[in-house]
């Protein structure tokens, strides 16, 4: 079977991972959710399933790491620079609906910064937001305190794309909020003299188990790969009372984390079932039936222990599903970004994932660029330092009045 791994979804439901020991929290937070941001959940849940199932049709490895949450916080932001069909699409397919103000969406966002780090002292999240523009670029002031008060977005000008020193400051953003776990998403291929913006989004996630697995338990056992082919895996061994589910073509475990704030669902499809076919049929609502038919019972559990890096370009699975005109230079509209027309060039995602014997360690880092449209240009600057002619003429016919050549120039006020 193919082995899918959603992590951040699990973080935009509410209703999974997180962790790290001695993470400086001392008061834990909890989620106050209003009707109006639970109804968000489950439409941020449907972006989760959607994501994870177009991915998974589309791409040939048999590993697939996503953070759902990760993309929908980077386009959250773009959200706010978005304007007319760019920002209708962008709300329709993250699950806000163009129904819902920008305001919601930023208060949505900025309640999950505030209170995700913060729900226990065990588990250790860590979101990050950067931005970096082009210093000749006209970045409306709008949409950067916006990024910043919603956000935290940390935002910086920059005089060139093409500078190797910018892009190792942006890995080393991506380095330092990921634990090390992702330290390069950006190089010189993936930028040019057009691109003007890269913004930067980065989620990290530690948590040991509520109860371990013993390593002396892990064995090497068998196991069927997505494309039939048997291998031999250290397979980890625990028995304990968990929440446990089952329909005619899945099982579903839930593990806890030390502080029980996050959770890890396991869902194992039945016996001859596609898990990308299977995964079609995810959204939010059967979701919310599957957990809420999981009980306490005794369960035996073997499950592989892994550690995978993974990288997807997104752009072209944000367009399936509906994001369009954003990456197109002729229909985007981010007019409330800048005055100048831009579009999305790249969005990119890396994950990590580490799950053992101990919990889970897990990191994402989405980063998009925007590039100006062909039809635009950034501001030219010439600085005069050295000798140069200085022509006065009429413009209709061109007779010249005057010529200068200034090889050192003075001022002596007349």
């Amino acid at each position: 079977m193919k082995k899918v791994f959603l992590f951040g979804a699990m973080l935009c439901m509410l209703v999974a991972c997180n962790g790290k020991n001695g993470n400086g929290v001392t008061q834990p937070k909890k989620l106050k959710l209003n009707s109006t941001e639970k109804e968000l959940v489950n439409h941020c849940n449907d972006f989760s399933f959607n994501l994870l199932a177009q991915v998974a049709s589309d791409d040939e490895n048999e590993n697939v790491v996503l953070s759902p949450l990760s993309a929908s916080m980077l386009l959250g932001m773009l959200m706010n620079g978005a304007d007319g069909e760019t920002l209708a699409q962008m709300q329709a397919v993250t699950g806000f609906g163009s129904d819902v103000a920008i305001e919601d969406i930023n208060a949505y966002y900025r309640q999950l910064i505030d209170v995700l780090p913060a729900l226990d002292k065990y588990t250790n999240v860590n979101l990050a937001n950067g931005i970096w523009a082009h210093e000749k670029f006209p970045v409306r002031e709008t949409f950067v305190e916006a990024c910043k008060k919603n956000f935290d977005a940390e935002a910086k000008n920059v005089p060139t794309f093409m500078d190797d020193k910018v892009l190792e400051e942006i890995n080393k953003y991506a380095a330092k909020h990921t634990n090390n776990r992702i330290k390069k998403v950006i190089d010189k291929s993936m930028v040019s003299d057009a691109t003007v913006m890269a913004l930067l989004n980065a989620l990290y996630f530690k948590s040991e188990w509520a109860q371990k697995f013993k390593k002396s338990d892990t064995k090497k056992q068998s196991f069927t790969t997505l494309n039939g082919k048997k291998i031999q895996t250290d397979m980890m061994y625990n028995g304990a009372e968990w929440n446990y589910g089952r329909g005619e073509d899945y099982q579903l475990v839930e593990l806890p984390y030390q502080g029980d704030a996050y959770c890890a669902d396991i869902i194992l499809p039945a016996e001859g079932i596609d898990i990308r076919t299977w995964t079609k049929s995810l959204n939010a609502e059967r979701w919310q039936e599957m957990v809420d038919r999981i009980y306490s019972t005794e369960v035996t559990l073997l499950m592989p222990k892994f550690s995978l890096n993974y990288r997807r370009s997104l752009a072209g699975d944000l367009q399936a599903l509906g994001i369009t005109d954003a990456f197109d230079e002729q229909q985007a509209n981010f007019s409330r970004l800048s005055e100048m027309r831009t579009f999305i060039n790249l969005f990119l995602q890396y994950t990590f994932m580490q799950v053992d014997e101990e919990g889970t360690e897990a990191a994402a880092v989405t980063v998009a660029t925007m590039d100006l449209t062909t039809a635009a240009s950034l501001p030219k600057q010439l600085t005069i330092d050295r000798p140069f002619l200085f022509v006065i003429r009429e413009r209709e016919y061109g007779t010249i009045l005057f010529t200068a050549l200034i090889g050192h120039p003075e001022w002596q006020k007349q």
